[in-house]
């Protein structure tokens, strides 16, 4: 007996015609203004008082429009030759077509525009006066693909010169080119320094790029430490997403903010970012309006931030311990007075570090002035049980689940080893058998755990077995002087166990 197939080829033509009618589809809607104003949320400036809405749905503008509001539109023609504009902080993405002709398409200071391919517009970005109570210092990037001469027309110049200053770094030197003294264009991709005295607006007209782009990086061996530091931006004019963590500037300008790769951070039209190669073969980065979903994790960090104890609000320094995988950054410092918090992986210095769990996690703190500071703890989609700050040199303790935040005296010559994060609460000093205990720094050798030292001897052991110099009852600073550079075995007893370690003195 034959049986009926459920799916034959009548029957899908009409289960799609039911699915397509059951789609939030609106017929073409007509913007006629008269209202009382150009906004597009008002009902009254559409023919028939019905405004467009959703991905399926089509607008035709027939007067000036102001964009008020979030807006998805699925297609978009202007009838003559009228503007659009859309507000600080408002949206417009159109998902299919649009038919704009020579009308002007504005975007003001964060506003944001998501359509596929290019078109012209007008892009705003509100610069702020510096003075004693606000930062210097802006990192603008260009959201159109023509290069901008920087002129008093698009606000990048003012006159007289002194009130404005425009820096671009040049990665192969590693030194920054001043505008005053060899003027350039502003690239898209790129992101400069500046700053102006006077409230201002930048007007960058041009075409767009698109929702996504990508970004060439460079990395230049002979720079050592700013080797793979490129000033790059977002080259889009909406909202950006990256595949990677980046820095930014701290709201002070005195610092750089480290940002871990996270489907949740954005960075903004017209804003520029600091990105660090790390090698030849890492060559470019993606820009996308949309986050990367293959980097959705969740598992959480602790950010840690560092200010002088009068004013605990001002951001100085930043690392970030992160329980997401592979999310290491380098330490970048363009703040030679400024304190540094950060971590050490495999003889690197770090802004992010990238750790599945543990028991103990060293801190590193370098004073570049002495004084007294005040490092806060902020734990972010992360619940443990148990973490608490100890601090080598004082022995302090502190319970960072009930207290966030501690204060403390440094100098310039404290060993940087200042800190350790425990996560487990059977961690001891007994437990440390493995790790280092010691290294060397500016001529001594210094014990970072201050529990350690307690009625402990110290013998330093040259390569070939002799013994260079003993101390009883050691203190923190052990003195090199004598010692000719070399490789030596550290034998520290305490009163319940023996360590060893090789160190390098250069």
């Amino acid at each position: 007996m034959k049986t009926k197939s459920y799916f034959s080829p009548k029957r899908i033509l009409i289960i799609a015609a039911m699915l397509f009618t059951s789609l939030p589809f609106s017929h073409a809607q007509t913007f006629i203004g008269g209202g009382g104003n150009d906004f597009w949320s008002n009902a009254n400036n559409w023919l028939d008082g019905l405004k467009p809405d959703g991905m399926f749905s089509e607008a035709t503008i027939s007067a000036n429009v102001v964009v008020d509001e979030v807006v998805s539109i699925g297609t978009l023609n202007n009838s003559g030759n009228y503007s659009l504009t859309i507000l600080t902080g408002k949206r417009m993405a159109i998902h299919s077509e649009l038919d704009w002709g020579n009308g002007d398409f504005i975007l003001e200071d964060k506003a944001q525009l998501v359509y596929r391919d290019p078109i012209k517009v007008i892009v705003k970005k509100q610069i702020s006066a510096y003075d004693a109570d606000n930062h210097l210092w802006n990192l603008i990037a260009i959201p159109v693909r023509e290069d901008v001469i920087p002129s008093t027309e698009n606000g990048i110049l003012t006159d007289p010169e002194s009130g404005y200053a425009l820096l671009s770094f040049d990665d192969s030197a590693a030194d920054w080119i001043d505008y005053k003294e060899t003027p350039f264009t502003l690239e898209n991709g790129k992101s400069y320094l500046y700053a102006n005295a006077m409230d201002t607006t930048l007007v960058f007209e041009g075409t767009t790029k698109g929702y996504s782009a990508e970004l060439p990086l460079s990395y230049h061996a002979a720079n050592e430490a700013l080797a793979g530091c490129n000033f790059i931006g977002n080259p889009l004019p909406c909202n950006a997403f990256l595949n990677r963590s980046y820095y930014i500037f701290s709201e002070e300008s005195n610092s750089l903010i480290a940002v871990p790769n996270s489907a949740t951070r954005c960075i903004a039209p017209c804003t520029g970012i600091i990105i660090n190669a790390d090698s030849q073969e890492d060559a470019s980065v993606l820009f996308h309006e949309m986050p990367f979903f293959d980097n959705l994790s969740l598992n959480g960090t602790i950010e840690i931030t560092v200010a002088k104890s009068n004013a605990p609000s001002l951001v100085l320094d930043q690392a970030i311990l992160s329980f997401n995988p592979d999310d290491n950054l380098g330490k970048l410092s363009f703040f030679e007075d400024a304190p540094s918090v950060y971590f050490t992986k495999d003889s690197k210095d770090l802004a992010i570090l990238s750790i599945d769990s543990t028991q103990m996690q060293p801190l590193r703190f370098k004073a570049r002035e002495n004084g007294s500071y005040t490092i806060h703890f902020e734990l972010e989609h992360l619940n443990p049980n148990y973490l608490h700050l100890i601090d080598n040199m004082t022995g302090n303790n502190i319970d960072l689940l009930t207290t966030t935040s501690y204060t403390f005296d440094a100098n310039t010559g404290d060993y940087t080893s200042r800190f350790k994060l425990v996560f487990d609460p059977h961690y001891s000093v007994d437990e440390q058998q493995n790790e280092a205990f010691a290294y060397y720094d500016n001529g001594n050798i210094i014990i970072n755990d201050v529990e350690t030292c307690h009625g402990a001897s110290l013998q330093i052991v040259d390569m070939t077995g002799r013994v260079v110099r003993v101390c009883t009852d050691v203190a923190r600073n052990v003195s090199t002087d004598g010692m000719a550079p070399g490789i030596y075995v550290l034998r520290l007893k305490t009163q319940s166990k023996v360590l060893t370690q090789k160190v390098m003195i250069p």
